[in-house]
């Protein structure tokens, strides 16, 4: 979907966010200011960013920060370098594709990032590739189901299939991660140079800063039942695309299923879903903070046009392998100036 265009201060959806909160609607009106004098070029993608993390921020604590670090802001140089910022380390990450691992960039207007990066970088561990077990424990957990669709798992136990009502549809299901595993694949060792693990504690860091436990969800914690979902293959697929998520609602731990799908993803997809567990100790949900994480990501990917961009920029790199000599490739040569060579380590969520 094309770029859509922040809704203006007056709007319902603004004053509600900013309600009581000046110091955010300051901040959002500046969103607004760069949003106008930047509207006729590409750089306005990088605005909306911005703007639309203020909108949907999954919680008061990372509004505050995004609004922090917009006030941090000196000119429309640095402005949309943070907007830049966030969609390298915030939105790239979270959506699946395949490509070369971005160039660690510094935080343009937060100094105290790289003082919470070095920290991370020196504890941050490998995952495991086998999850295996994290996969048998959610089946458990979610009934052998595919959380989305009800899809019955083929290979459940006997016992479930004879428990299940008609029609029973089945297929093989997969363990989707809500933070990507893939964050923490070929990091290496804190004693060797590694451009993979210094992005990864980039990521990292940005998720402390806006209030996360990364060590919740860090080295082989990131299989932890708060953490994975059963879900189908197509549906795993579309989640990791960012084009599906779960809006929390007023009931606790029920859930809308939201998509930015252009054509409906399945026919069994439900509208909504509630996830619960009969041993909360030993088989946790999943964590509502990062689902509505991953909720921002979704709609501030699409919103914004970072979505788009991100998927034009891979197809574009698949097709002519070279930038163009006559200009025209000016945004496709931003993403590779912030990419490493091919030969690196490819990320895949």
């Amino acid at each position: 979907m094309p770029s859509t265009p922040l809704p203006k201060p007056d709007s319902d959806e603004v004053q509600r966010f900013a309600y009581g909160e000046p110091n955010l609607l300051n901040a959002y009106q500046v969103c607004l200011d760069f949003e106008e004098q930047l509207a006729l070029t590409e750089k306005v993608r990088l605005v909306r960013i911005l703007g639309y993390l203020l909108l949907y921020a999954p919680n008061l604590s990372v509004c505050n920060e995004i609004a922090q670090s917009i006030h941090s802001c000196k000119d429309q140089s640095a402005f949309t370098d943070l907007g830049a910022f966030f969609e390298i380390n915030i939105i790239k990450p979270f959506k699946k594709h395949r490509g070369p691992t971005p160039t660690p960039s510094e935080h343009p207007s937060r100094p105290s990032f790289e003082t919470t990066k070095k920290d991370i970088e020196a504890e941050i561990t490998e995952a495991p590739r086998n999850h295996k077990e994290a996969k048998r424990q959610a089946l458990i957990r979610d009934n052998w189901r595919c959380v989305v669709t009800g899809t019955l798992h083929k290979d459940a136990p006997a016992d479930i299939f004879k428990a299940a009502e008609p029609p029973i549809i089945t297929a093989y299901t997969e363990c989707a991660h809500i933070i990507p595993e893939a964050i923490f694949f070929n990091i290496k060792s804190k004693e060797e140079k590694s451009p993979k693990r210094d992005y990864s504690a980039s990521i990292l860091a940005v998720l402390k800063q806006f209030g996360y436990d990364t060590s919740t969800f860090s080295g082989e914690k990131v299989h932890s039942l708060t953490n994975v979902i059963t879900m189908d293959k197509n549906i795993h697929d579309v989640f990791n695309r960012l084009e599906l998520y779960f809006e929390a609602t007023a009931t606790q731990n029920h859930y809308d299923v939201k998509s930015f799908s252009a054509y409906p993803i399945n026919a069994y997809q439900r509208d909504s879903v509630t996830f619960s567990t009969k041993y909360p100790e030993s088989l946790p949900i999943p964590s509502p903070e990062l689902l509505a994480l991953h909720a921002t990501c979704c709609k501030v990917a699409h919103l914004s046009g970072s979505a788009e961009y991100i998927d034009s920029v891979y197809d574009d790199l698949e097709e002519i392998g070279v930038l163009a000599s006559d200009g025209t490739s000016d945004g496709l040569l931003r993403f590779q100036l912030l990419a490493l060579d091919n030969s690196m380590m490819t990320i895949e969520a």
